[in-house]
């Protein structure tokens, strides 16, 4: 009975040499455990930073081609560029591929991470945002409609109608596009669809200095 029980001079008892290479087994086995724990906490917090890196350089991607895909539009409303009906479809198509359910999937769950501009406000006023962003839809798709009927010019009908302003600027009468965008000219729709974007950030997008 004493060869598996070690005394000390206090009369303590101490573990027999097989019950310490037991005990530094089990030990060891919760070190390798925990330090996996370890690894795997790391490798998930990599990967979220990665997904968010992807996320952000996608929507930052959307809202660029969207950008360019405006000023392409603006410029040939301005003069300053020639009319291309081809051009101005596609740039209205880009628009509208990336508004509506598009644009509010790649701001699903918590918009506001690292490295984006987009406010945490996103998720506690998802209607109006949603709302917004299928605005934008309608009014893209009203310019890629007028580019296809007027195919070799950008004539008079497609102007802005002298003091009409219906839904323009900070005071302008709220209006649904869904059933005024058929009486509505191309520019106006276009100036309503900038204005779309511009509340949108405002409401949406973070402030910087």
């Amino acid at each position: 009975m004493f060869e598996n029980v070690l005394w000390n001079v206090n009369g303590f008892r101490y573990p027999s040499e097989g019950r310490l290479l037991l005990i530094s087994k089990v030990c060891a086995a919760l070190v390798f455990i925990i330090a996996l724990a370890g690894i795997g906490a790391t490798a998930t917090a990599t990967a979220f930073v990665q997904v968010s890196e992807k996320t952000v350089a996608a929507r930052q991607l959307e809202m660029k081609s969207m950008a360019e895909a405006a000023k392409l539009i603006n410029a040939m409303f301005k003069g300053s560029s020639p009319y291309d009906s081809a051009l101005f479809k596609a740039a209205a198509e880009t628009i509208y591929q990336t508004s509506g359910s598009a644009l509010v999937a790649h701001f699903e769950g918590n918009p506001a991470i690292a490295g984006s501009a987009a406010s945490s406000t996103i998720m506690t006023e998802r209607a109006e945002f949603t709302a917004l962003a299928n605005d934008l839809g309608v009014y893209a798709k009203a310019l890629s409609s007028a580019a296809e009927s007027h195919p070799d010019a950008l004539t008079p009908d497609m102007r802005m109608r002298g003091g009409n302003v219906r839904g323009l600027g900070p005071f302008g009468k709220k209006i649904d596009p869904a059933t005024e965008i058929s009486s509505m000219s191309a520019e106006h729709a276009f100036h309503i669809m900038l204005q779309t974007c511009t509340s949108c950030h405002a409401k949406f997008r973070l402030k910087t200095n």
